[in-house]
């Protein structure tokens, strides 16, 4: 969940830029400055980035059958989230200070050396956290806890397997009443006619 949080932020944040740079007169001042820089990595890098680390702690253990620690997930996140953020948000005023893109050294005047250190310091939290998130696979891979089949309680069909999942998912149709039928299964007292979803042709 914290991690489709920073993804809504972080690409909100990026949308945002995205208007601004929209309109000529910004987009003539910011048009290959670290702005832009900074407008796309919030797009694709906050967007894409804490999406991709969302769905792989939630489904960890359908692909594994091992659960990430939550305790080091949250670390993870923290890490990732204020690294991020202190990286790249600087760059929208270092490219506003007219520093150019795409180029490896810089005039050394006014703030662009301390934005510059600052979003240095952002990048190595974004490395903390993403070690972070190697130590907590190989944690994981270690621990021979079980986890069960839906450790989440989730509602779809792809909950409805074993963790990790057998070649075939389901001999056969699983019922399906709702958009949430794992949900119906668990709860058949909800609908009278609903039957428990079990691993095999014989429960449907």
């Amino acid at each position: 969940m914290l991690f489709s949080l920073g993804f809504l932020v972080n690409f909100l944040l990026g949308d945002i830029t995205g208007v601004m740079i929209a309109s000529p007169p910004i987009d003539f001042q910011a048009y290959q400055s670290y702005f832009i820089v900074a407008h796309m990595h919030y797009v694709l890098g906050g967007g894409s980035l804490f999406a991709i680390f969302a769905a792989l702690f939630f489904l960890w253990p359908k692909m594994f059958g091992r659960r990430l620690r939550e305790g080091l997930g949250g670390w993870c996140f923290w890490l990732l989230f204020i690294g991020f953020n202190v990286t790249f948000s600087p760059m929208h005023f270092m490219g506003l200070e007219g520093m150019p893109r795409r180029v490896f050294t810089y005039d050394a005047t006014g703030v662009l050396p301390l934005l510059n250190a600052i979003a240095t310091a952002g990048s190595y939290l974004i490395a903390v956290g993403v070690l972070l998130f190697v130590w907590n696979v190989i944690v994981s891979a270690f621990d021979r806890t079980p986890v069960g089949d839906d450790p989440w309680e989730a509602n779809s069909l792809d909950w409805a397997t074993t963790a990790p999942p057998p070649e075939y998912n389901f001999d056969c149709l699983p019922p399906i009443r709702s958009e949430r039928p794992v949900f119906d299964a668990r709860h058949p007292e909800r609908d009278p006619s609903a039957v428990r979803l079990r691993w095999g042709c014989s429960s449907f």
